[in-house]
């Protein structure tokens, strides 16, 4: 199958900028090679839509995180010391089963859940069922709130969609919704000079990830057409100490993958990327309305673009250069913008004609057209 490089200009103009930005970062030696490691890893992504169909990388991810839960559940159960946080500031006793972090455990057991809740609803078997049980087990114990709100978003999108191809074309505008209301909370934070959200006479601050929020968008001015550079805001010495001697404490971690975005490649970088997302709701939600023989490929993607935007909220996911599931994104992202528009058609044999297009997505589906 010949590569795909139609409706991907935006994407590539995006990642063409992430990679260049370690020229300006302030660690150009560490920065490097994270870049060349996210080039390498956006082509395979790219690369891999031409092989690989949806369905089949879903199918992978569904038993390799079977196995990964059921062996952090084992080490919950049998070796706590391994899989129960010891000594974490504010995560004593929760879950981290084979994961470096509760977050980590959290995360993939809610991406998880996603996508058998929808296998289930497609065919209901014993093992679906099992693994399910276990995946909702290591999210609620893992104690990962943002994980939890995955889970959520996850489940009403899947109760929504399903069999509504109209309601489900307006549910991908939640990637918008999720870029909007980062936006305006950035601006609060900017506006007001405060270090958490006041709600109902209540402050909020998300484990004090507002006050990370707010000193990096007090620091953004200093660089904000360019960006600090991929890897180059926290490796500043400047940046990482004034933090650490505003707070007494450091955690290294923007908890927000938008504002990375922002930090790292600047107005520029936040703008193709804001270009990137538009794209990508008017595209899946063309595809949700007119296309009918892979609606459990569309699900799927779906439901975890909608998981990976919404978790990127309150975690660092975008632009990182060899995590599996934001490779998985770009392998999502490069699969929807460089497939083929396709309408309704009043006869069969003229759908025939164009199901090709979309043959990448489900081989199985697209044997039954």
């Amino acid at each position: 199958m010949p590569l795909r490089t139609k409706g991907l200009l935006w994407p590539g103009l995006l990642l063409a900028w992430i990679v260049v930005s370690p020229l300006w970062s302030s660690d150009p030696a560490t920065a490097m090679p994270k870049a060349v490691a996210l080039l390498a890893c956006s082509l395979a992504a790219w690369r891999m839509t031409t092989v690989v169909t949806v369905e089949e990388m879903f199918t992978c991810i569904f038993y390799t995180v079977s196995a990964l839960l059921v062996v952090s559940l084992a080490l919950v159960i049998f070796i706590p010391s391994i899989g129960v946080v010891q000594h974490e500031w504010q995560h004593i006793g929760n879950w981290k089963g084979m994961f470096g972090s509760k977050q980590g455990l959290g995360m993939v057991s809610a991406i998880f859940t996603g996508i058998v809740l929808l296998r289930l609803v497609r065919q209901r078997t014993l093992f679906d069922a099992v693994v399910c049980g276990v995946g909702l087990v290591c999210l609620l114990y893992s104690g990962s709130r943002g994980a939890g709100v995955m889970a959520v978003v996850a489940v009403a999108c899947l109760v929504i969609t399903r069999g509504n191809p109209k309601l489900a074309s307006i549910v991908t505008f939640l990637f918008l919704a999720d870029l909007l209301v980062v936006v305006a909370e950035f601006s609060y934070l900017y506006i007001t000079g405060r270090e958490s959200f006041l709600l109902f006479g209540y402050d909020i601050n998300f484990t004090e990830r507002t006050f990370i929020w707010q000193y990096l968008i007090s620091v953004w001015p200093t660089h904000p057409y360019f960006g600090f550079g991929l890897n180059g805001f926290w490796t500043d010495e400047n940046v990482y100490y004034a933090f650490k001697r505003l707070h007494g404490w450091v955690l290294d971690n923007d908890h927000s993958g938008y504002l990375t975005i922002l930090l790292e490649t600047g107005v520029v970088g936040f703008t193709l990327f804001s270009v990137v997302v538009v794209q990508l709701v008017f595209k899946l939600k063309h595809l949700m309305a007119n296309v009918r023989a892979h609606r459990f490929s569309l699900e799927m993607a779906a439901v975890f673009l909608i998981m990976f935007f919404t978790i990127n909220m309150t975690e660092t996911f975008f632009l990182r250069s060899t995590n599996f599931v934001s490779t998985f994104f770009t392998f999502l992202v490069t699969k929807i913008l460089s497939t083929p528009n396709v309408f309704p058609v009043p006869s069969v044999s003229r759908f025939r004609k164009m199901a090709p297009g979309l043959g990448a997505w489900s081989r199985g589906e697209a044997r039954r057209v």
